[in-house]
């Protein structure tokens, strides 16, 4: 099953490749609003599709990464240095505490995905004017990574049980003020799993929103 799903995505990925190479000819001779809204449409269908690949292979029984021992700290600390400018676009502040010196046996591109996915997230759902928290600290040889915000919306308990499925969002009305696929929590469930950790979700009254991962050293 989970091959039928990639290899379903190679076979979106060859029409979207051609529409997009047409849209590029067409605007050469005359930019329309239309060929625009193509354009970012086809690119969201490509992003999906991409997401959905990557999301299949990760939960294909036997899949494994490989995986080196590699500065957590300061791969953290980097990636979220990344984050500063888009944060700050919507007056988001960034509050960041690093232990330094962990180091964890895992695939640095994945935990690299898994940090960036939720901080997109947090960055996506804040509101503006408040902060989001990150944290990396050790608890029994075990990393644990922490990101949290404040959300627009209130999150219900039932949120919670669902957050990491597929396509599951909190509110269906925002996803064009977003722009996500609601499918970025489910990848960073995928990578998290594959280096034998756990991640769950939380939140404080509805709106003080956080995501907990932890990862064996």
């Amino acid at each position: 099953m989970v091959y039928n799903h990639v290899k379903a995505g190679h076979e979106i990925k060859t029409p979207l490749t051609i529409i997009n190479a047409n849209v590029d000819l067409l605007e050469l001779d005359e930019e329309k609003e239309e060929l625009t809204e193509i354009r970012q449409q086809t690119k969201h269908l490509t992003e999906l599709t991409n997401d959905l690949v990557l999301l299949s292979k990760m939960e294909e029984p036997g899949h494994t990464l490989q995986k080196i021992d590699f500065p957590l700290s300061d791969l953290l600390s980097e990636t979220a240095a990344s984050f500063r400018a888009p944060a700050a676009e919507k007056d988001i502040a960034l509050d960041i505490h690093v232990e330094p010196d962990i180091t964890l046996n895992g695939s640095p591109d994945s935990v690299r995905q898994l940090i960036s996915l939720l901080l997109d997230n947090s960055v996506k759902y804040a509101p503006s004017d408040s902060t989001i928290t990150l944290s990396l600290t050790t608890h029994r040889k075990t990393a644990v990574l922490c990101v949290g915000n404040k959300t627009k919306d209130t999150i219900k308990s039932d949120d919670l049980s669902r957050i990491f499925d597929r396509f599951y969002r909190t509110d269906t009305s925002r996803n064009s003020e977003t722009g996500g696929h609601g499918i970025g929590l489910s990848i960073a469930k995928a990578i998290t799993q594959a280096h034998g950790g756990s991640i769950f979700a939380s939140t404080k009254g509805g709106t003080d929103f956080s995501i907990t991962v932890r990862l064996p050293m």
